[in-house]
């Protein structure tokens, strides 16, 4: 397993926190102690337990497959009207969706709320200095990713630009408390993640932002001991894509808007990002032009919100005539088997809450009514053996709850 390398995620923390500087200091006072820390911190056999957010996100995410940079055909309009929605046709079928119908009730988004309180409440008991980097990075990304979730069924608009970077900002509402200290989202990936580890573009694709043109949302969460490997899929199967890098005539290639947005992991923008790039890209057309690149532009958008529905105002059928990854896409259903789109996107929410123990009798009871009533209309179910609650985190230093467990 490869390591995120660099200063602990604990650092971004304490800043964040507002922790006076003097335990900072010290650390770099001795570099050597320092190096010897990090190490060790690396070869603690702490593991947070995430079954409930991976038991969440395979049941709202519908994976749809690498990109094809094929271009989607153009929306008719419908009879009786001229009037027709506009979409990116370069990348309107690209990346994972999610299932956002699921979490709409009032019930479900409580166990999405009660998912994230839950990660809260890790570091009450478990110093993050105690974990190794990847381990925090993993804890922070998931943490983001569910607030995240949580966040946006707070609000339905289908162009997200204003919603995640206008004046009122989604990203920066203090409703993440860690430690009795509220911190917001764009504190998780700046303050947090991009000050401690500025040097790893790589975090950056765990990191949903809710649109197409965003990386992907997995259908399981971060672990410290996969972190790399899930990274590095999402950061390749971004890059290869419309949504990372297009090619429009001349020396000049198009790609994504994200990258400015994140551009403290790349100080020499231009050089930077070729290499970084160039890290992951295909053999092809579009790398032999990356290559050859005066200019790289940062101008590749799409603020649909990546729900499976998508635009709401697209009536045309797009899942059954478009050429793109999502006429392909599968889900899994028992066993694994692939079962067609047509068939159940959300399959037992319920796990989630027994797997766990933190939702109320009545809660169960809404899920378990949730999954059989889509179970009816799609005729497909998977049905998976309950495992038993495990402890949040797990490891030598893992600590016991009040009751012992």
């Amino acid at each position: 397993m490869r390591y995120l390398s660099g200063r602990l995620v604990a650092m971004g923390l304490m800043a964040a926190l507002g922790v006076s500087a003097p335990g900072v200091q010290a650390q770099k006072a001795d570099d050597g102690a320092s190096a010897a820390s990090a190490e060790a911190r690396e070869s603690l056999d702490i593991r947070i337990n995430y079954d409930d957010v991976s038991g969440l996100l395979k049941n709202i995410v519908l994976v749809t497959g690498p990109s094809t940079r094929e271009r989607a055909g153009d929306i008719k309009s419908n009879i009786g009207t001229r009037f027709k929605a506009k979409r990116n046709v370069y990348t309107a079928y690209e990346g994972n969706r999610f299932y956002a119908a699921a979490l709409e009730d009032d019930d479900a988004y409580e166990v999405v709320q009660q998912i994230r309180q839950s990660l809260e409440k890790v570091l009450d008991k478990t110093p993050i200095t105690q974990l190794s980097t990847n381990e925090q990075v993993a804890y922070w990304l998931n943490l983001h990713n569910v607030a995240f979730l949580e966040e946006l069924m707070r609000h339905s608009q289908n162009n997200m630009q204003d919603l995640l970077y206008g004046d009122d900002s989604m990203l920066e509402r203090k409703f993440i408390t860690i430690r009795g200290t509220a911190i917001s989202l764009n504190d998780i990936r700046y303050n947090i993640l991009a000050r401690s580890l500025s040097h790893e573009p790589l975090i950056i694709y765990g990191l949903f932002e809710g649109i197409i043109a965003g990386p992907n949302i997995r259908k399981e969460a971060f672990t410290g001991e996969t972190l790399y490997a899930q990274l590095a899929a999402n950061a390749t199967e971004f890059i290869n894509s419309n949504r990372g890098t297009y090619l429009k005539g001349g020396k000049t290639v198009r790609v994504s808007s994200l990258y400015e947005r994140y551009n403290m992991f790349f100080p020499n923008f231009q050089e930077d990002l070729k290499a970084h790039l160039l890290t992951y890209l295909y053999q092809g057309r579009v790398r032999e032009n990356i290559e050859g690149a005066r200019r790289l532009k940062p101008d590749v958008d799409d603020w649909t919100v990546a729900s499976v529905r998508g635009n709401t105002r697209d009536y045309g059928g797009a899942l059954q005539t478009n050429g793109s990854a999502l006429a392909t896409a599968q889900v899994s259903g028992i066993n694994d088997v692939p079962v067609n789109i047509a068939s159940t996107l959300v399959t037992d929410m319920a796990d989630v809450a027994q797997n766990h123990m933190r939702f109320s009798p009545e809660q169960l009871k809404m899920l378990i009514k949730l999954n059989k009533q889509r179970g009816s209309r799609t005729g497909t179910v998977g049905i998976e053996e309950i495992q038993e609650p495990r402890q949040r985190t797990e490891g030598s230093d893992a600590e016991e709850d009040e009751g012992g467990r």
